[in-house]
């Protein structure tokens, strides 16, 4: 009865296409697919986040009066106004870029204040652990910008100036201002730092405290109708507003500009690499699935003669480990067959044998009786194949 074999050759080689193809589409998702189920929520400070920093409240205010877009990516930017909140991840190049792209379309930056970490016990809140960040602000605005907290008692209003002209700002708790040669005071205290000012020439402007619009902020009704109306004057009457989500929120952290070593594995220049690996995998596995040359017979386990009896004999002692024991068995050999081939009485063994032994001796060679004695006195396998060539030897001297 010949033997059948179980598996389908067709299903197993499907069953591993599958499985890459099931491999590869994973490491996409994970490079290109956003995440798993990113928290759209969290303790962020951008246009989705419910924290005390985040500005869902803003979004939600300003959604009762105009249209809300929520821009998770560049293209999906509009020419009315764009609120962009900033935090430690944007890089100073990212607002750079963008105040490029926006040259005459309403921009609002909000700089970061808090230094904030996740509340392990309220998901999407944050616990605030102080003021502190003056240092990422001026390196993300540039130019010689200076961002520091208000030293003084501050005033509890200010007036607004230029586009905020007519508009009685409260001022927040720990104010932060700002300063610097290429920007314009809209909200300035006393000390000629800013609350709210314009960047240069183009209607970009700068909310120096994110109190001023933050979910924290909006608190305090007074303080949402203000922020209200800031953004009226800067949105110039446009129907719309739009929350930017890809220097901070979920498109900074999951979506197509964060970075990625697995994403660099399928971009150029390594995408070359990475197919090459690929190819020289399946080509390993193509020549691993066929056998090489001829089916070679499988052995017996225990070969058939005398050669095979005594060689698996010898390995079983020296599994055993008594190899050195076997040197008075050799000695014993090595007297009889001399003694034999001698023509030795037979009548003579023992002691009077050894003598015979060592009187047909040549010349200076060892004596019989020490060659044996070093046999027997062997403690491992190099002695004893010492000691038994030392007696081979006298035997090939000493028989004519």
């Amino acid at each position: 009865m010949s033997a059948t074999n179980p598996f389908n050759p067709r299903l197993v080689f499907g069953l591993i296409a599958a499985g890459i193809a099931a491999f590869a589409a994973l490491l996409l998702l994970l490079a290109y697919g956003g995440g798993i189920a990113p928290s759209r929520t969290g303790g962020r400070a951008d246009a989705m986040s419910v924290a005390a920093t985040g500005f869902k409240g803003l979004s939600n205010l300003v959604e009762n009066f105009r249209e809300v877009h929520l821009d998770e990516t560049e293209a999906e930017w509009a020419d009315h106004l764009l609120i962009v909140t900033l935090d430690p991840r944007t890089s100073p190049s990212q607002v750079r870029r963008l105040l490029e792209r926006r040259a005459d379309a309403p921009t609002v930056l909000v700089l970061p204040k808090w230094v904030t970490r996740p509340n392990p016990r309220r998901p999407g809140w944050v616990t605030v652990l102080g003021p502190g960040m003056g240092a990422v602000g001026e390196q993300l605005i540039g130019d010689g910008a200076r961002v520091a907290l208000f030293a003084s008692r501050p005033p509890a209003r200010v007036a607004g100036q230029d586009l905020l002209e007519g508009i009685s700002i409260p001022v927040p708790a720990n104010p932060q201002q700002i300063s610097g040669n290429n920007l314009t005071p809209l909200a300035a205290l006393p000390g000629g730092g800013a609350l709210v000012a314009r960047l240069g020439n183009q209607p970009h402007y700068i909310v120096a405290d994110p109190d001023l619009l933050n979910n924290h902020g909006l608190a305090d009704a007074a303080r949402a109708r203000v922020a209200l109306a800031m953004i009226e004057r800067m949105n110039e009457g446009r129907e719309s507003v739009d929350f930017d989500l890809t220097l901070s929120g979920p498109a900074a952290s999951t979506g197509a500009n964060a970075p990625s070593m697995l994403r660099l594995a399928f971009e150029p220049p390594f995408l070359a690499m990475t197919l090459a690996l690929v190819i020289a995998a399946l080509l390993a596995g193509y020549y691993g699935a066929f056998r090489f040359g001829p089916v070679r017979r499988e052995e017996r386990a225990i070969a058939f003669g005398k050669a095979a009896l005594v060689e698996n004999s010898a390995g079983l002692i020296r599994l055993a480990g008594r190899e050195a024991r076997l040197g008075g068995a050799y000695a014993e050999v090595v007297r009889q067959d001399v003694a034999r081939r001698t023509s030795a009485p037979f009548w003579m063994q023992g002691e009077k044998l050894d003598a015979y032994l060592d009187r047909i001796s040549k010349g200076e060679t060892p004596k019989f009786t020490a060659l044996a004695e070093e046999l027997e006195r062997a403690g491992d396998r190099h002695d004893l194949m010492a000691a038994a060539r030392s007696l081979d030897q006298w035997k090939k001297d000493s028989i004519p």
